[in-house]
């Protein structure tokens, strides 16, 4: 498991600099703005479907954890993702982030400025 941090946005844009994913990624919820929203985009370059899925941060009535519905990135496709304060595991205060696929799939974390 790989702790990840975003890139900032800037005015003058940002390059693009995407990195590895790992099967089980966490962002710290301290690093997601009140209102505010990182994004995620995984490019699958690899040869199969990626499914990846984000925590919810949600408890059903009787205090369950939320269940997670992974979404399919296709090979040779890429997806973006909004990872918002609802994505926080309250109990560890981390977002998690889980990949099926991992050869040459790789992942940008940004935020606005």
């Amino acid at each position: 498991m790989a702790a990840i941090t975003p890139s900032s946005i800037t005015a003058a844009g940002l390059l693009a600099a995407p990195l590895s994913v790992a099967a089980s990624d966490t962002i710290s919820g301290d690093l997601i703005p009140v209102g505010g929203v990182l994004i995620y985009r995984v490019v699958n370059g690899g040869g199969s479907p990626d499914n990846v899925a984000i925590s919810d941060g949600g408890l059903t009535p009787q205090g369950n954890p939320g269940t997670v519905t992974p979404v399919a990135v296709a090979n040779g496709t890429t997806r973006t993702f909004p990872i918002t304060r609802n994505n926080i595991n309250p109990a560890t205060n981390q977002v998690t982030i889980t990949h099926s696929f991992i050869t040459s799939v790789t992942y940008e974390l940004q935020r606005a400025a």
